[in-house]
């Protein structure tokens, strides 16, 4: 025999501030999301990234269409840059490195010359730990550092040029993010 039971609610100003207080509440692509559980806020997100893939793939360009119906892929690998986790890598990067990649998502490509003018070093090897400190980040947050630059090495003469590209995903994710603001 099944037994109900009366609930009272408490809708007394201090219960319903104590409830609001306990809300989750984040943020996804600029929008406050607030939910009254965990549960409802994991599903919420998921499905908000689920919407934005479909957008996504329905989206697609014309000419990434038909290279992926040439290539085989006609279905796109999902993209390794999510809006949680960019935000998070990039917060994670000091003053340095966000100028590095900054200007790296501005011109697309800089050579090991223009980074060191840019950032006032003398050679390689200081640039090459400002790089590294990237590369680091990259790591913590579970993405190799090929997923923000590639580097491409030209001999010339017997003298090597560095040139540090920014990848295509990482390019396509700071713009849907709208960064850097400048």
């Amino acid at each position: 025999m099944a037994r109900i039971r009366r609930v009272k609610l408490d809708v007394t100003p201090i219960g319903v501030y104590y409830a609001y207080k306990r809300m989750i509440k984040f943020r996804y692509r600029g929008i406050e999301v607030e939910c009254s559980t965990e549960a409802e806020a994991k599903s919420m997100l998921a499905n908000l990234a689920e919407r934005d893939e479909k957008q996504r793939l329905k989206n697609r360009s014309l000419l990434e269409k038909a290279i992926a119906s040439v290539a085989g892929t006609a279905k796109p690998k999902p993209r390794p840059w999510s809006s949680d986790l960019f935000w998070k890598f990039v917060g994670s990067l000091g003053d340095p490195q966000k100028l590095v990649l900054s200007a790296l998502i501005n011109k697309r490509s800089l050579t090991d010359k223009e980074l060191r003018h840019l950032l006032n070093l003398d050679n390689n090897k200081q640039l090459a730990g400002i790089m590294s400190g990237i590369s680091k980040q990259a790591a913590a947050h579970g993405m190799p550092a090929r997923a923000v630059y590639k580097i491409e090495n030209e001999s010339n003469s017997g003298e090597v040029t560095k040139t540090y590209v920014t990848s295509l995903d990482f390019l396509r994710i700071s713009n849907e993010m709208n960064w850097p603001d400048d």
